[in-house]
């Protein structure tokens, strides 16, 4: 353990070496430019979590004796997954009733960012509310994709597909299996779809937290199940996908049923195996992942049954857990280890040795939260959490999501994360 003194010298990884000096109610940091910031606090405990910042940040080797300083010379280059989520969000602010021409030009650019920073895949949102990005037989138009749901005369898929193995970038398709609507404005527009109406026997309507409706597959229908399967089928057979991948969105917070957490799990599961068949009977290769929530705990409790799908055949070829948290986690003025506790405890699950990746939180680059001080404190958080995964036996990452590719504010912890 450091002691506590009224100076502490820590050395930044990246630059320059600072000095933190009590001053009784507030620490200043004293830079070799002597320009001098005062972080003020009026609690012990705030006092205590910068302390333990100045010892376990992931983005800083303290120089102490005793402390441990992060290796990174053990890491392994043969990295298999390197992946950005390019979420509905995304294709909605940057890519919707684009004419083919624009289109091609701007995924073209996102691409090109995309391989800038050294990833090798994309996880492309295909199917994110009872939708498709693509002409489906099964599905209506993604209103992210065409704001009126028309065909704009152009297969957007075909055009992402084929400009990423262009540019040696292998593509999944990422799907939202149960989900219909995510607000009271996106149900009402999904009600206006000849759709719903044969949708309408195997759907859940219910309130979300926040008091807006929403629709969801049931996932104890048989049709549900056939709906999801008939769609996987679709993509495999017609595009040249890499991968299909599902997110965390399987029993959602509000929905009305009674079931129990291993009931909610028998149903998931059977959706799941059905799922993997038809991938592996169409094309072989074609790999099948899920990214549930990055508590265990919590995906369980939404149905995904983690503990079988990590010790089973015949469920998924590779798990990537949401592990959104720094290292600099408060919980009860403590500082906790989170994303290296939560890694642990996914690995500790692997029995089949299956690939696992972690997905990682870009969104919340120099956020300012309460709770989870690393993102404001620390430029390295992205490198950190990547190094500490490979440690652990982690075989890549996901970004989430692609617009922060673009802002300012990512660039440094980007720019970090791409050395490895």
């Amino acid at each position: 353990m450091i002691a506590v003194h009224t100076k502490i010298q820590v050395y930044c990884l990246t630059t320059n070496c600072y000095n933190y000096i009590w001053k009784g109610t507030y620490f200043m940091k004293q830079t070799h430019s002597k320009k001098l910031y005062i972080f003020p606090t009026k609690s012990l405990a705030f006092i205590l979590a910068i302390i333990l910042f100045l010892t376990i940040s992931p983005a800083m080797e303290i120089h102490a004796k005793n402390i441990p300083v992060l290796q990174t010379t053990s890491i392994s280059t043969n990295i298999t997954k390197k992946a950005c989520w390019i979420s509905f969000l995304d294709v909605e602010v940057l890519l919707q009733d684009k004419k083919e021409k624009d289109f091609t030009k701007k995924v073209s650019e996102m691409y090109d960012k995309i391989a800038g920073y050294g990833m090798n895949t994309v996880i492309v949102h295909v199917r994110a509310l009872g939708d498709a990005m693509y002409p489906s037989r099964y599905y209506p138009w993604a209103t992210y994709f065409s704001s009126d749901r028309s065909d704009l005369g152009y297969d957007p898929l075909a055009i992402m597909i084929k400009l990423a193995h262009a540019k040696n970038l292998q593509f999944e398709a990422w799907i939202n299996p149960y989900r219909l609507s995510r607000d009271s404005k996106s149900t009402a527009s999904f009600k206006t779809t000849s759709h719903y109406t044969l949708f309408l026997p195997f759907t859940i309507e219910y309130k979300a937290p926040g008091g807006q409706t929403c629709l969801v597959l049931d996932p104890a229908k048989q049709e549900t199940i056939d709906l999801i399967v008939n769609g996987v089928r679709e993509i495999v057979s017609t595009y040249d996908v890499d991968g299909i991948h599902f997110d965390d969105y399987f029993y959602v917070s509000g929905m009305a049923d009674q079931l129990n957490v291993a009931s909610r799990k028998a149903n998931v599961n059977a959706l799941i195996s059905q799922v993997y068949k038809t991938i592996k009977s169409v094309k072989p290769n074609c790999t099948f992942g899920i990214s549930p929530a990055g508590n265990p705990d919590n995906a369980r409790s939404q149905g995904a049954d983690i503990d079988t799908w990590l010790s089973t055949p015949g469920y998924i070829d590779y798990i990537m857990p949401q592990i959104y948290w720094t290292d600099i986690y408060m919980t009860n003025g403590t500082a906790k280890h989170m994303f290296t506790d939560r890694c642990k405890a996914w690995v500790a699950l692997n029995r089949q040795d299956l690939p696992m990746y972690v997905g990682l939180a870009l969104y919340q680059v120099g956020t300012n939260s309460k709770t989870d001080l690393g993102w404001a404190t620390s430029d390295n958080n992205l490198a950190y959490q990547y190094i500490t995964a490979k440690q652990l036996g982690c075989d890549g990452y996901a970004l989430f999501r692609y617009q922060w590719l673009e802002k300012d504010i990512a660039t440094k912890e980007l720019n970090h994360l791409k050395k490895y």
